[in-house]
């Protein structure tokens, strides 16, 4: 009986397959429009390759299967090259989706053997040629075909009417044939926009998302179009803007009715050609494509009359771990004068992956956080502007604002749109937010992990895994529904995360923010190594534990790794530098694995210095800043200019070339790598400001001016002078000590001696720019020119790009011209005010050692007041 029941499915099934088979066809059971095989009796078909393995879904219709998961291993491949010597583009996958799928039939795909040949650069034909009424029109981005608008019969499948189901949703599905392929014009794009690229016509066209209801009539018959920049492209029509009650074909004409993802081709499809990739030989100049396009119309874009960018397309990653140490090997700071001989040293073993980033690519030497706490450090990176510019602080009329954790969270148009992450995601890249994020409010005793995933992704990111919203909780008295005691910290989870991101199969390049806790002393290092597994999670218990390459995998276990990392340390200091350098080397031997790693930017900085945590003095805002981008920077490069987690933002976008659109106090360090102009300005002329508390202070060039709000509410002022620092009401510092160099001698720390009445020309002049970023970030409004002591350069013709700057907003080195990313200059905006600083002081590039003038009367009267009145006129500020 149970024979008979198989043979039954098996012949039920094999009948099911043969009616099936029977529509894929190319020649003869092509019928469509009235029962014809064409409209105009001259379209062109063509034919599947080979197949080879196929996934394990048979008989499992209406199942739901998450990439790569559910995959059996079996993962999307495409390679896409340009053969310029044919005029080829040549499209080689294996048509395995790269995304989430609902199987819709009872047949599993197979891997299928595409290599696709379409014109590298096609041209318009002096005639149309009509598309096949069922079959291949078009390849995806992700190397599956996108087929015409008929399945079985002559019902619309799109339209959901087919009698195979499945073919109206954007994921796909398989045909008789086994082909994995798509109908519905998002071709295998959950969300598309009109600058997403889709693929590629047969005609070599490429295909992009459906244009607004509104621009519709400018698509012709075939759905192209010819954009700004003079090219013809193709834009695929929503559902909805096509009539399905209409007859397929438009009488004899090649130009059809359902032109969902065409209407016809426009270029001719005679030199295009499917070939079976087991057997394809690729032509000898043919070349990957480094950058494929994500914008079919890169000129003037948001509408401010400036030429944009062209996107390159590369990878982002900003690593911040919480509360490591300055290694000395690093250029730290030197030591605060109580303790002068104090070493910070690596571990005997080494943190050779961070070594790596370190000496492949560019140390910036003075490097600095615009706030000293995590929370306030991470606004600066995320936003490019300073913390006291939150929209969170309501701190009150009081000034200087209060900058604070609490104070300084996004939320508004900071979490909506002013951020890096959102910047990037309306610009086409995937982002991605891995770790600590302490820049929302939230409710412990209220928190699910589901609901603070939401919150985050609110913020610009596509995707938000391994999160830790807050703190670690420190003790069993303060836990909470957000840290209850059942995990700590886990480098093996979101590290794990981290490559999940740099593994999706995506044309879509990533911003990434990787934050760890690690080594964050509100719980031991210790004990999360040795009470706790990489299954414990603040997201619950894991399945499985995590197979990391580069960490745990060489071991066999997370137990194993996690001894390993107690066997390489000297002590219990050292756990948590060994555990993210580890997590470091993962992440790089990923990238290394997917092929990416040149065209990757990573940049590792601490959130904020450690000698005096909290603190403005130099211990406590001096970081590492590592860069590493094989494609752009050498190896070995060193920037010795002061630069601020402000300037993250800018940079990264400059090099992502990606003009901002929202302002930024931040400015790209990209062309003072290559321009000894842009670095004099940057050593010399430019100013940076710290912000903690009430307290704020100004580096420009050497000299350093801090004042201290109110004694009694300073963390400057109370560890400061805990560790014999200077911590007067106002305060100058020479951090060159009379040389023109940065000094970073460990014994000599140049805060410990306040120069304001030897040089209170200098302390006038930096009070001067002091006032002036007051002024800027007082709360009353979106003041963002520059304080500098001078005017940066020109951008030079043959130097590198210029600093972005808020596309339509004055630079704030020019009065009458702006410059974005290609340093083009155009005329700013009617009536657009000056924009030069509201001082002008001078300085010289060059620095000879500061001379003490003799005591006439009037420099002791000078001294005198300036002593006496300087920090009354920070205080003023507080009425």
């Amino acid at each position: 009986m149970m024979m008979m029941i198989v043979r039954v499915q098996h012949i039920l099934l094999s009948v099911i397959l043969l009616i099936l088979l029977l529509h894929v066809d190319p020649v003869t059971s092509q019928t469509g429009g009235g029962g014809t095989s064409t409209c105009s009796g001259q379209p062109t078909r063509f034919s599947a390759p080979s197949e080879s393995t196929c996934l394990p879904w048979a008989n499992q219709r209406g199942q739901d299967k998450t990439y790569p998961d559910d995959f059996g291993g079996i993962l999307n491949q495409v390679e896409i090259y340009q053969c310029p010597s044919r005029n080829k583009r040549v499209i080689i996958s294996n048509g395995i989706p790269d995304h989430d799928v609902t199987l819709q039939n009872p047949l599993a795909p197979c891997q299928t053997n595409w290599a696709v040949e379409m014109p590298l650069q096609p041209q318009v034909a002096a005639s149309q040629t009509e598309i096949p009424i069922r079959g291949m029109v078009a390849m995806a981005l992700n190397g599956v075909p996108a087929y015409g608008p008929q399945e079985s019969d002559d019902a619309n499948a799109v339209d959901g009417a087919d009698s195979v189901p499945g073919a109206k949703f954007w994921y796909g599905h398989t045909g008789g044939n086994l082909v994995w392929h798509f109908h519905n014009p998002q071709m295998g794009q959950e969300t598309v926009a009109p600058t997403t690229l889709l693929g590629y016509a047969m005609d070599g066209f490429p295909l992009y998302g459906p244009l607004a209801d509104a621009d519709v009539g400018q698509l012709d018959a075939c759905n192209g179009m010819v954009n700004s920049d003079g090219n013809y492209v193709y834009h695929v029509r929503a559902i909805h803007q096509v009539d399905p009650d209409v007859d397929y074909c438009n009488g004899n004409s090649p130009e059809t009715n359902w032109n969902y993802i065409l209407g016809c081709y426009s270029g001719s499809v005679a030199q295009s050609a499917v070939f079976d990739s087991s057997s394809y030989i690729l032509d000898n100049d043919c070349v990957l494509d480094p950058n494929p396009v994500f914008d079919s119309d890169d000129d003037d874009d948001d509408g401010d009359g400036n030429d944009e960018p062209t996107r390159t397309g590369v990878n982002i990653i900003v690593m911040q771990p919480d509360d490591l140490l300055f290694f000395d090997e690093w250029g730290a700071p030197p030591n605060s004068p109580t303790r002068p001989n104090q070493n910070t040293n690596l571990p005997d073993s080494g943190l050779p992956h961070l070594h790596r980033l370190r000496t492949e690519g560019a140390q910036l030497l003075q490097a600095y956080a615009a706030s000293s706490t995590c929370g306030t450090s991470r606004y600066t990176t995320l936003t490019g502007k300073y913390a006291s510019r939150a929209e969170s602080n309501d701190s009150g009329s009081n000034l200087p604002l209060e900058v604070t954790i609490p104070t300084t969270k996004l939320m508004g148009d900071d979490c909506a749109t002013q951020n890096l992450a959102a910047e990037f995601q309306a610009n086409g890249y995937r982002t991605a937010m891995i770790g600590k994020w302490h820049l929302s409010n939230i409710r412990k005793n209220t928190y699910s992990y589901e609901g603070a995933v939401d919150t985050v992704k609110q913020c610009g990111f596509t995707s938000v895994g391994g999160l830790y919203i807050e703190n670690l909780a420190s003790s069993d008295d303060g836990f909470n529904n957000y840290s209850d005691g059942t995990f700590s910290h886990n480098m093996e989870w979101i590290t794990d995360e981290a490559i999940k991101v740099i593994n999706e199969d995506s044309y879509e390049p990533f911003f990434m923010y990787f934050n760890p806790t690690v080594p964050h002393a509100s719980n031991s290092i210790e004990d999360a190594l040795n009470q706790f597994s990489c299954r414990d999670t603040a997201d619950g218990m894991l399945p499985t534990e995590p197979v990391i390459p580069g960490m745990t995998k060489e071991y066999g276990s997370c137990t194993a790794y996690r001894q390993s990392v107690i066997a390489r340390s000297n002590g219990v200091d050292d756990y948590g530098p060994i555990w993210l350098d580890d997590a470091v080397g993962a992440l790089l031997k990923a990238l290394e694995t997917k092929g990416i790693l040149d065209n990757t930017i990573f940049l590792f900085q601490e959130d904020h210095g450690m000698d005096v945590k909290g603190a403005i003095v130099e211990g406590g805002v001096r970081i590492p800043q590592f860069v590493h981008y094989p494609a752009k920077i050498n190896a070995g490069t060193q920037l010795n200019v002061p630069v601020s987690t402000i300037d993250v933002a800018a940079t990264m976008l400059d090099f992502a070339g990606i003009t901002p659109s929202y302002n930024l106090d931040g400015m790209s360090w990209k062309k003072a790598l290559e321009s000894d102009s842009q670095r004099d300005f940057f050593k010399d002329g430019r100013c940076l400001f710290f912000e903690i508390e009430q307290d704020r202070a100004a580096r420009c060039g050497c000299y350093k001016y801090l004042t201290i709000n109110d004694p009694n509410d300073s963390t400057t002022y109370s560890r400061g002078g805990a560790q014999g620092l200077s911590v007067q009401p106002a305060n100058l510092f020479d951090l060159c000590g009379g040389t023109s160099e940065y000094i970073t001698d460990k014994a000599t720390n140049q805060e410990a001696a306040n120069l304001l009445a030897i040089e209170p020309t200098k302390a006038a002049e930096l009070l001067v720019a002091l006032e002036c970023h007051l002024d800027r970030t007082d709360g009353s409004g979106a003041d963002f020119p520059a304080c500098n002591l001078f005017d940066p350069p020109a951008p030079e013709t043959d130097g590198p790009t210029a600093s972005p700057v808020a596309a339509g907003t004055p630079s704030p080195t020019a009065e009458d011209e702006t410059r974005g990313p290609s340093g083009s200059p155009t005329k700013a905006p009617t009536g657009t005010p000056s924009v030069s600083p509201t001082f002008n002081p001078t300085a010289s590039p060059g620095r000879a050692p500061p001379v003490t003038p003799a005591p006439t009367r009037t420099m002791m009267m000078m001294q005198n007041m300036m002593m006496q009145n300087m920090a009354a006129m920070m205080m003023r500020r507080r009425n």
